[in-house]
């Protein structure tokens, strides 16, 4: 190896070290934080929540000064306050009792978000800006309380503009005015997926046909800009699979419009067709100058094609068995599947559209029944054919898919034996190694041997991952099992890096980060021990890393902050820490100066993406029929009068507007804002009370009254929730 990539080498290294170091350690402050908050009271949670942002923004700019050969640190500092700043209003939210799974909170967290990506420029910024506004936009849609209502139609032409704008942030990526390589992934994906969802209507239904239309046109745009622009072929695959999606929801919309089976005997058809059509346009396509180009634009539609034609196949394969047929044995079709797999591979001189129609048509046939067929012989026959043919093709994609299919055939044949979940999974993991250590040992083939590692390392790891969630009665093998992984995947993280296996890499990067994050939920270990160990292990990581961080960088590979761009990032802290400050005012002077009044209502128990489990409570008063037309959104003040036992309850008369009209106001004891949500629901912001997780259930049973404070203005907030 030479100087210089061993140099990049210690470089990367030292950087993945810090941060792994600095993700163990921040996890364990969190941990900490979760395993001791139901015990701190009101400030100390307050006063916790806000000293975890200022510590991450001081220590971002003090090491932004004193480790200036590693800029990324006082970067990533920046943005863990960020994060941190998003958390500290769903606390907020939390002790106040609002805010769960809302868009407001999402809204909020975006803005300095937004704004820190702007000046920084920094990467995960963009991402965290990009994925934060589009949850504002999904929870303002399809709020978490099931009551809530959002016009079908405004929430269709919102979802139209997200994907178009999102087409657009595409193009200002791949242009390079806005230069962000996932960016460019997300936006294409989301605008794809957006627009995929428009889709799923009634077959003929006019909003249907219209974004259905928008989407050929826009994938024949694509398929032209991608080639003409410049040839990218992961652009090129996305834009096949979406097609194969789209062609597919078309053909269910299709089958049940028609509501009738024996469409089915005209399905059977259309597979040939398509077939027929693309080996011919095929057979007739001059080939030009961009060789390439033209092989893989081939080679994509002819998945597109073999894919949309098999399911097709299977389909109504299916459908005329048990049109004709009473009892089907599900061992016909895996002999069906085999034969037609033995068939595919065996007609070598056919053209390989039909080929691989066959062999996918069996795919499609076989793994079904391989679940629900009760001989697990059969099982391993088909998972034999699979091997047949995974050796027998020599296309690298038609490959992964055989491998993906395999695994999924094993993990029936074998969990249909009735072993244990946790002895399926380990044979899995075994098989899987097994294949990696034979393939670098056995295997010259490059081709071949890349499509064996790369699937045996994201297959293993997987089966892996899921086995640390398992052996819940046994803590010695479960402690191990945790701590293998823990330590093989930081130990290979590093190696691959070292080797400059990127693909690897990022595989076993993404199964450290995903162990880090959901450990959170196994609750069998406790947090206050997965505290100590992280901050422990992450303690020896940075002591470790500094020892050996004695490289010389000539350049950081980024500019110095300016004056102004410091500025500006202390304003946006600032205005966070203001942001926080006015939340915890205005809610505590509700709390001093508001007058308590006592509803009725009737709770239920999901759970918060951010905040943990809460309940959603349903009052008398968040139903009611009004006596005039009030459009969706709209403000309205609901007058409230005290009733027997002190229980609130509608007065009878509301008002919409800025203000409760003087004629009216003497009318109820206490008015209350909310906005209208459509079909008689009122949502006041006082629908979500949260309790200590694995509680709800039995909470919502014994609960039926809610006492909440109420301003002169209207705006309310939840105190309490009693049995009486």
């Amino acid at each position: 190896m030479e100087y210089g990539k061993k140099q990049e080498w210690k470089v990367k290294g030292i950087q993945i070290s810090y941060i792994f170091g600095l993700s163990l350690i921040i996890t364990a402050i969190i941990y900490f934080f979760a395993a001791n908050w139901p015990g701190f009271d009101k400030w100390m949670k307050i006063g916790l929540s806000v000293s975890l942002i200022v510590f991450f923004y001081i220590i971002s700019f003090v090491l932004g000064k004193l480790v200036k050969k590693h800029p990324f640190l006082s970067d990533l500092f920046l943005f863990l306050g960020c994060l941190s700043f998003g958390v500290g209003v769903a606390l907020l939210g939390q002790i106040y009792n609002s805010h769960a799974d809302s868009y407001m909170l999402f809204m909020i967290w975006s803005i300095p978000a937004l704004l820190f990506s702007i000046f920084t420029k920094y990467q995960p910024f963009y991402i965290l800006s990009y994925g934060l506004l589009h949850f504002t936009l999904w929870f303002y849609l399809f709020p978490s309380s099931g009551f809530q209502y959002v016009p079908k139609e405004f929430a269709q032409w919102i979802l139209l503009i997200t994907a178009l704008v999102n087409g657009i942030l595409y193009l200002v990526t791949d242009r390079g005015i806005l230069k962000s390589r996932p960016l460019q992934y997300c936006s294409f994906i989301m605008m794809q997926i957006i627009l995929l969802g428009l889709t799923m209507e009634e077959l003929f239904d006019w909003f249907n046909v219209f974004v259905s239309s928008l989407f050929i046109l826009l994938s024949i745009a694509l398929y032209i800009y991608i080639l003409k622009k410049q040839f990218n072929k992961p652009f090129l695959v996305l834009v096949g699979l979406f097609s194969i999606a789209f062609i597919i929801i078309k053909f269910i919309e299709f089958i049940d419009y028609i509501g009738s089976e024996y469409v089915f005997l005209f399905t059977i058809f259309i597979p040939f067709v398509i077939v027929g059509f693309v080996i011919f346009g095929l057979r007739k396509w001059r080939q030009n100058q961009r060789g390439e180009q033209q092989s893989f634009l081939k080679k994509i539609i002819v998945g597109v094609a073999t894919a949309v034609a098999s399911i097709i196949a299977g389909s109504s394969i299916l459908g005329i068995s048990y049109l004709f047929f009473d009892d089907v044995s599900f061992t016909f079709f895996l002999f069906f599947a085999i034969a037609l797999i033995i068939i595919g591979v065996l007609m070598e001189k056919w053209d390989q559209v039909i080929r691989y129609t066959l062999l996918f048509t069996a795919f499609f046939l076989g793994v079904p029944a391989t679940f629900l067929e009760s001989s697990s012989w059969l099982g391993l026959l088909f998972i034999g054919a699979l091997v047949f043919v995974f050796w027998s093709i020599q296309s690298s994609g038609f490959r992964y898919v055989t491998y993906l299919v395999t695994m999924i055939s094993f993990f029936a044949v074998i969990n249909d034996i009735n072993y244990d979940i946790e002895l399926v999974f380990g044979l899995i993991l075994t098989i899987n190694l097994a294949i990696y250590f034979g393939t670098t040992k056995v295997i010259d083939d490059g081709r071949l041997k890349d499509v064996l590692i790369n699937n045996s390392i994201f297959y293993g790891m997987f089966s892996f991952f899921f086995l640390t969630f398992l052996f819940e009665n046994e803590p010695i093998l479960y402690y191990f099992t945790n701590g293998s992984y823990f330590v093989l995947t930081t130990l290979y993280v590093l190696l691959t890096l070292k080797q400059n296996h990127k693909v690897h890499h990022w595989i076993l990067l993404l199964f450290w980060f995903a162990f880090i994050v959901y450990k959170y939920y196994d609750l069998v270990w406790g947090l206050l021990h997965k505290s100590v160990t992280f901050l422990i292990t992450g303690l020896i990581i940075i002591a470790i890393t500094i020892k050996f961080d004695n490289i010389q960088l000539e350049g950081s590979g980024r500019k110095p902050r300016t004056m102004a761009m410091v500025t500006a990032i202390v304003t946006i802290i600032a205005v966070q820490i203001v942001t926080l400050g006015v939340q915890i005012q205005k809610s505590e002077h509700l709390l001093t100066n508001g007058e308590l009044i006592k509803l009725e209502l009737a709770p239920i128990d999901p759970r918060s993406l951010l905040q943990g489990d809460y309940l959603v409570l349903r009052y008398d008063i968040s139903s009611l029929e009004l006596d005039e037309d009030v459009s969706w959104n709209e403000r309205i003040f609901v007058g409230l009068e005290e009733k027997t036992g002190g229980v609130y309850e509608y007065s009878g008369v509301y008002a919409t507007g800025k203000a409760v009209p003087d004629d009216i106001k003497n009318r109820a004891d206490v008015w209350i804002t909310g906005k209208f949500k459509g079909y008689e629901n009122i949502e006041y912001g006082i629908e979500n009370y949260f309790v200590p997780e694995g509680t709800g259930w039995d909470l919502q049973e014994i609960i039926n009254y809610a006492y909440v404070r109420v301003a002169e203005n209207g705006d309310a907030l939840l105190v309490d929730v009693a049995r009486d």
